[in-house]
């Protein structure tokens, strides 16, 4: 085997590559000029903005730093697989990623993608749950509570739309 074999299969994933996937959509999509329909939620506040540029890079963000392909973490989450979904399930519970669940089509294309992040200390909790369905919509729901300062809701809700 090469040294150049050994490299390419020392770096393939071990889990499913969202960094890659969410980064080559947010690409996608901005060479698109995709707009969005998005309501915010805040601490019961709402706000709603129609046909808004996205710097989609940006807007996934969240959805990119979910990646769980780090050398170090390569047996610290449980698969489930079937024919439509994939479901990894960290194995520790100070794993800021601790759950997702991809479905995808017969094809093999992604139908739709679920996320949940939790970080926790002493100090601060938050949870996120993210969702993202391609070319349709996409939420992002964080909770965060900080001693001291108190607790945060947002909730993001947006329809792609072209």
């Amino acid at each position: 085997m090469s040294c150049k074999q050994a490299e390419d299969k020392a770096q393939k994933p071990v889990y499913i590559d969202l960094e890659t996937y969410f980064k080559s959509e947010a690409e996608r999509l901005n060479k698109k000029k995709s707009l969005v329909n998005k309501t915010i939620r805040q601490n019961g506040t709402t706000e709603s903005k129609n046909k808004i540029e996205i710097d989609w890079l940006n807007e996934l963000s969240l959805f990119i730093s979910s990646d769980i392909n780090k050398p170090a973490w390569k047996d610290s989450y449980k698969i489930t697989q079937n024919t439509v979904q994939s479901s990894y399930y960290a194995k520790d519970p100070n794993l800021r990623t601790r759950e997702i669940q991809v479905n995808k089509d017969q094809k093999g294309n992604f139908k739709r993608i679920f996320i949940k992040n939790i970080n926790k200390n002493y100090l601060y909790e938050s949870t996120e749950v993210l969702v993202y369905i391609p070319d349709s919509i996409y939420s992002i729901e964080k909770k965060q509570n900080v001693i001291l300062l108190g607790k945060n809701s947002l909730f993001i809700e947006a329809e792609i739309i072209k």
